[in-house]
């Protein structure tokens, strides 16, 4: 349950001689119990887990373990409420059944992989996190306590002002779990926290879980090969084997249960490591296993946590929803301000984003100013004008959607896991990351534009100017888009590669290297999808359309010095600047559509 101004519940816990206060609990016990839980993948055909039961309380930490491919994540992940499809089972809070949403809100979730905001400091990620996951009732004073409360709890206060990028493995893990820390969640799931990790900030990591289920939590973590001393951390254990339950209970049964179908432990010999030896399939003592898998599955889950349970009827206890908070926390609007200033934050930290981005755009308004210095009222040079009218929209196209492609994929990561721990919708997050990369790419372009138009001597006249300029934002505005929906589809090793190639139809059937009435009818169509063709129509004709005078000439004849020739040279004598404009807005929103189609496809 989420902490309030009215009650906030706290207690002195002693870490590393330091007294902290820390949230707590306000229930007195939680168990989480299972029955009968099966899994599969590819449409069934290929069954994980089979009819796995178990329990755990809290107050305890519950350890997972098994061989490599026996299942263990894949229960966890079953457990955790975010995998749903292909399984089959029930799972019960205080032997009530609760609705996938709520379930949500009880549970929290740190994969494997530490996937956070790189440029974000510490305290600010806790801070944004506590925001997002907290009532605006709680006071800010209330906030700030709380988050420097979990910063001395795990240990961080050294690293509370430092980005995450320069966070070592094992603080990237602590500030992991804080975050989770901040909803106080009843229920606690660890997909191997202890991963990449050497022995000793393995063992810190879960001496802070053994702290948070002394709080009154139920801690379940998956841990792959433990050593004896963390090991000895640990208050249950449950043993996966080929998808099945090899043991359930207490850590200082594990051995006695073992020895009952007569697998004996050596002595001295690590209890985690010969479990994992007798549960992988290259044990010889396959008979003595099935054995102690049938037991398990025979075994009761625990006397007074059934007795909903009745012949013919599975159904079990329903949750009273009186007391049910809604999905989020805060309102859909008060998501998207926090979410629009933790992303413009982290994009101006961002050097790629920021400073290379504004010296690429200023150089190169630079090197085109000076490659076709002073043509565009020459009448002899209106060829190389055209030609510098396809090299901005180039350059603004590639750069600005090449830009997002990069940066998009390594935050997908965070928007997903943070939007099943209910923090915010994907509306939300995605009107935030189109806003707050807004600012960019507009500031970006307009240095880049009028660089390059004065000087090239455009037309120096403040309409054309203006509709010279929205057009290359409209064109800034596509690649931006464009580079997100290829960023959502792709992952960063394939992306940079993806979205080059399917922006060049878009160039080919700009009009510029090849005109419509040559075209093959099969690919006429293709030149009104091409946001290239309409970008380069609206700028021709802001520079040459609207009755622009006759241009000069320092030459004895120049064939394009009237402007009409020249949109007669292009096909655009009978274009309109609103046909254009409407082309690209059309494109624009429809590319926003299938972005946020994608984003909703990704968190499913």
């Amino acid at each position: 349950m989420t902490l309030t101004s009215q009650s906030p519940l706290t207690e002195m816990v002693t870490n590393d001689a330091t007294e902290v206060a820390i949230p707590l609990m306000d229930v007195s016990s939680t168990v989480l119990s299972f029955e009968n839980l099966n899994y599969s993948v590819q449409q069934g055909s290929k069954r994980i887990l089979q009819d796995v039961s178990g329990l755990f309380r809290s107050g305890r930490l519950a350890a997972i373990i098994g061989p490599s491919g026996a299942g263990k994540s894949s229960l966890l992940n079953v457990l955790s409420g975010f995998q749903v499809q292909g399984m089959e089972g029930r799972i019960l809070v205080n032997n009530e059944s609760v609705d996938r949403e709520r379930y949500r809100q009880m549970v929290a979730y740190n994969p494997q992989e530490v996937m956070l905001l790189p440029t974000i400091t510490v305290t600010e990620t806790l801070l944004y996190a506590v925001d997002l996951r907290m009532s605006s009732s709680v006071s800010r004073f209330q906030k700030i306590k709380i988050v420097n409360d979990i910063i001395a709890l795990l240990g961080l206060e050294e690293c509370a002002h430092r980005q995450a990028r320069v966070l070592s493995g094992g603080e990237k893990k602590r500030l992991s779990i804080g975050q989770e820390l901040v909803s106080n969640p009843k229920i606690m799931f660890f997909d191997e926290p202890t991963s990449g990790l050497d022995s000793e900030s393995s063992y810190q990591v879960m001496s802070y879980l053994k702290d948070l289920a002394r709080q009154g939590r139920c801690i379940i973590s998956v841990v792959h090969q433990p050593s004896s001393d963390l090991l000895e951390l640990f208050d249950d254990i449950y043993v996966v084997a080929e998808g099945q339950c090899l043991y359930k209970g207490p850590l200082e049964d594990l051995t006695t249960a073992f020895a009952d179908v007569g697998l004996i432990c050596p002595q001295y010999f690590n209890r985690a490591d010969f479990v994992i030896k007798m549960a992988s399939k290259s044990c010889n003592e396959r008979e003595k296993v099935q054995l102690l898998k049938d037991r398990m599955k025979a075994a009761p889950i625990e006397n007074g946590y059934n007795n909903n349970k009745q012949d013919g009827n599975l159904e079990p206890k329903m949750v009273d929803r009186n007391d049910e908070t809604s999905q989020y926390a805060i309102s859909q609007w008060r998501q998207f301000a926090i979410l629009t200033h933790r992303t413009f934050l982290g994009t101006i930290r961002n050097f790629t984003l920021t400073v290379l981005r504004f010296i690429g755009h200023i150089l190169y308004g630079v090197i085109i100013g000076t490659v076709y210095y002073q043509i565009g009222n020459d009448g002899a040079k209106v060829i190389s004008n055209v030609s510098y009218f396809m090299m901005i929209l180039l350059f603004i196209v590639f750069a600005n959607s090449m830009t997002v492609v990069l940066t998009f994929p390594l935050e997908m990561a965070v928007f997903i896991r943070e939007y099943k721990s209910n923090c915010y919708s994907v509306g939300a997050y995605f009107f935030s990351k189109i806003v707050a990369d807004f600012p960019l790419m507009i500031g970006g372009v307009i240095c880049f534009h009028f660089i390059a138009y004065y000087m090239t001597g455009q037309v120096d006249e403040t309409y054309r100017m203006l509709i010279f300029l929205s057009m290359c934002l409209l064109a800034g505005w596509y690649a931006q888009i464009y580079g997100m929906l290829g960023g959502c589809l792709f992952p960063i090793d394939v992306s940079p590669f993806i979205v080059p190639i399917t922006l060049m139809p878009a160039v080919l059937f700009s009009g510029y290297f090849i005109r419509y009435d040559e075209l093959f009818d099969v690919f006429k169509p293709l030149t009104y999808i091409s946001p290239v063709r309409f970008a380069l129509e609206g700028v021709s004709l802001a520079s040459y359309g609207f009755g622009r005078k006759d241009l000069n000439c320092n030459e004895i004849f120049c064939y394009y010095r009237k402007a009409r020739k020249i949109l007669e040279m292009l096909d655009m004598e009978k274009s309109s600047i609103w046909v254009d404009v409407g082309g690209l807005a059309f494109i624009i929103i429809g590319l926003h559509i299938v972005v946020y189609v994608s984003l909703r496809f990704k968190v499913r």
